[in-house]
């Protein structure tokens, strides 16, 4: 069997994965560039690879991929995000696109779930008037209990029903669930309430956000959303940036519409240190650090790894974005490497 070409800038997220698939050397053909070098270079290499590798906004223009990539099988995100990638071209090319969804939900729900405590109890506000040496008034840093709250999650996948499984075991609090694609049984299973947007966003202590980013969700948490709220509400959002919309919040927050928010996430990514939003003190901000656990990050890249194997060998990878490719998929291995995938 010939050695198949991965393609994939600077680094796997830890170096796990690449050890592995530096152990299959007849197999894989790995091809390490860096971010800074010419586009040219990219599909020079790209001209004759049968995979690419890519993690967190290092995605060329998917369209662009796939005509200069003739020879190509199957894209790796090493997160468990996609959205740089253009999947429906993907799968009408009969290209393989592959994530590692479920890699990060611990790290995730954990994160969310601190965020609660910290905004509730107004932890973020003691520790930075603390370190500034400013006396507090009477009263100003006194929270409140998770206990018996009302949590809305947006999205009851993986993360959003298990934020919903420790919010309602440690703090019995209500699980209200907002998940338009999700039967109402599936989300009563997972110990959710099913109920409309609106009326989530009403009757909710903490509003969080467990979505992907599509042209569905894109914006959809805006000012009307905002101002549903209650005014000792907080908004969470540790899915993607663009989900909601930031200016919209830096006017109600100011407004003291809602109490406060937490936000892994943003449009551009770190963002400025000049951000509005990072200069209010009811904000509670990360750079998309939420899933970076070691033992998370350690398992996407060994798995992202396992996926671009078990690709050049002719193997079914899990998890598939797109599995509804598979036919396409395998029209193109055939035609490209002369025999049918395995899986």
């Amino acid at each position: 069997m010939t050695a198949k070409k991965l393609v994939y800038f600077d680094r796997f997220i830890n170096p796990v994965g690449e050890d592995a698939l530096k152990q299959h050397s007849a197999e894989v053909e790995m091809v390490k560039l860096s971010s800074q070098d010419p586009e040219d270079k990219l599909w020079e290499a790209m001209a004759d690879a049968h995979g690419f590798y890519t993690i967190g906004r290092s995605m060329p223009d998917t369209e662009e991929m796939i005509q200069k990539s003739p020879k190509l099988l199957g894209i790796v995100s090493g997160l468990a995000g996609f959205d740089t990638i253009n999947v429906p071209m993907c799968t009408e090319a009969g290209i393989l696109v592959c994530n590692q969804t479920g890699m990060g939900n611990e790290p995730v729900a954990e994160h969310v779930t601190a965020a609660m405590l910290m905004l509730s109890h107004k932890t973020l506000l003691a520790d930075r008037q603390l370190h500034a040496r400013i006396e507090r008034k009477q009263g100003e840093l006194t929270g409140n209990d998770l206990q018996g709250k009302t949590v809305g999650i947006v999205g009851f996948g993986a993360i959003g029903s298990r934020v919903g499984e420790i919010l309602s075991k440690a703090f019995s609090m209500r699980v209200l669930v907002h998940d338009p694609i999700m039967g109402d049984a599936e989300i009563a299973r997972r110990g959710g309430e099913s109920v409309e947007l609106d009326d989530l966003l009403k009757e909710s202590d903490f509003v969080t956000i467990h979505v992907p980013l599509t042209d569905q969700t894109r914006g959809f948490m805006g000012e009307r959303e905002y101002r549903l709220m209650k005014p000792t509400a907080f908004f969470v959002n540790a899915a993607r940036g663009y989900l909601y919309d930031e200016v919209a919040l830096e006017k109600i927050l100011k407004e003291a519409v809602i109490a406060g928010a937490a936000l892994d996430v943003w449009e551009t990514e770190p963002p400025s240190f000049d951000h509005p939003l990072l200069k209010l003190d009811n904000v509670l901000a990360t750079p998309h650090t939420s899933g970076t656990s070691q033992e998370a990050i350690y398992n996407m890249s060994e798995n992202a790894g396992k996926q671009v194997l078990d690709i050049f060998t002719g193997g079914r990878p899990v998890p598939i974005v797109n599995p509804e490719v598979w036919p396409a998929y395998v029209a193109r291995y055939k035609d490209i490497v002369g025999q049918a995938p395995n899986g």
